[in-house]
C-alpha cells in the first residue's frame, strides 16, 4: 500500500472531550432554579452558567482560598449569593464564622436552604443590601448572580431592599473581608471606618459605562489603611482603545486581593 492511499483511509475520530464539573448547565435555558449534586449533597442554584462559572472559580481554582493561623477564623462573606462561596469558606475551614450578606430575596432564599440543608454551624444569614446610609434601596433583580443597586436595564424586577452598613459588620476582627457588591464596593469601603478591624480583603471592582470610575477612589482607600493589594482582571475588552466592549453596562470588572503588610499592622496595633 503506498503512502498516499494510507492518507486516504478514513482516520478514526478522537474521543470525545469529557465534560468539565457541571458544563452540562451551559446547554440548559437560563435562570431557572434547580438542584444540582455538590460534594455529594443537593444544592439550589439560581442560573446554570453563573453556577458553572463561579463553581469553576472557587472551588476548582480556588479564587478565594486564604491562609490564617486561627482555625477559627472570621469570615464577613457581602455578596454570598446561593451559598457557594460559603460552603467553600466551612470546607476550608469548617469552625469558621461566617457572615453572610445577600440583597435579592430570592436567592437570599436559595442560600438559606443550602445552609440549612448542609447544617452549617456558625453562620449568620443577613438579607439585606450593603450599602451607605440606612435608609431602604432600590434593588434590581437579575435573577443570577448580578443584581445590585445600579441601575440594570437586563433587570426582572426592581424592589426595594433594607440597608446594612459595612461597619456594623465590622464590630470584630476580621480575617477576610470578601465585597462582592455589583458596584458600590468603593462607595461603602471609602465611606468605612471599619477597616482596621480587617486582615485580609477580596473585593470585585465593577466600572459602569454611564458613570465615572472610582477604581482610584477604592485603592487610595486601601493603602491608606495599611493594605498591599495585587489585582486580577476578570472582564475586559481585549483590545480596549479600538474596542470599549460591555458586559451588563460594565467595561471593566476586576478582582482585588489585598493584605494589611507587617509594617502596617504594627502601625495599626501601636
Amino acid at each position: 500500500m503506498s503512502r498516499f492511499s494510507r492518507w486516504l483511509r478514513p482516520q478514526p475520530s478522537p474521543p470525545p472531550r469529557p465534560l468539565k464539573p457541571f458544563e452540562h448547565l451551559l446547554a440548559l435555558p437560563r435562570y431557572e432554579v434547580r438542584t444540582e449534586m455538590l460534594f455529594g449533597q443537593p444544592f439550589q442554584i439560581a442560573d446554570g452558567v453563573s453556577f458553572y462559572c463561579s463553581h469553576e472559580e472557587l472551588i476548582l481554582n480556588e479564587l478565594y482560598r486564604f491562609p490564617t493561623s486561627n482555625p477559627a477564623p472570621r469570615i464577613v462573606d457581602c455578596g454570598a449569593h446561593c451559598g457557594l462561596s460559603v460552603v467553600y469558606f466551612k470546607r476550608l475551614y469548617p469552625a469558621a464564622h461566617v457572615t453572610a450578606v445577600e440583597a435579592d430575596p430570592q436567592i437570599f432564599d436559595l442560600l438559606r436552604a443550602n445552609v440549612s440543608r448542609r447544617g452549617l454551624e456558625d453562620v449568620t444569614l443577613i438579607n439585606k443590601a450593603v450599602a451607605v446610609g440606612t435608609e431602604p434601596v432600590t434593588f434590581h433583580r437579575e435573577g443570577a448572580d448580578a443584581g445590585r443597586i445600579h441601575a440594570l436595564a437586563e433587570s426582572l424586577e426592581t424592589i426595594s431592599v433594607p440597608t446594612v452598613s459595612l461597619d456594623e459588620l465590622l464590630a470584630e476582627p476580621v480575617e477576610l473581608l470578601k465585597l462582592d457588591v455589583e458596584g458600590v464596593e468603593s462607595e461603602v469601603l471609602c465611606a468605612s471606618r471599619g477597616l482596621k478591624m480587617v486582615s485580609q480583603l477580596i473585593v470585585e471592582y465593577h466600572s459602569f459605562v454611564d458613570s465615572d470610575q472610582s477604581l482610584h477612589q477604592l485603592l487610595a482607600t486601601l493603602a491608606d489603611n495599611g493594605f498591599r493589594y495585587k489585582i486580577q482582571t476578570q472582564f475586559c475588552s481585549p483590545r480596549p482603545l479600538v474596542d470599549e466592549g460591555c458586559h451588563l453596562g460594565m467595561d471593566l470588572q476586576l478582582n482585588i486581593f489585598a493584605t494589611r503588610t507587617v509594617c502596617s499592622a504594627a502601625r495599626q496595633a501601636a
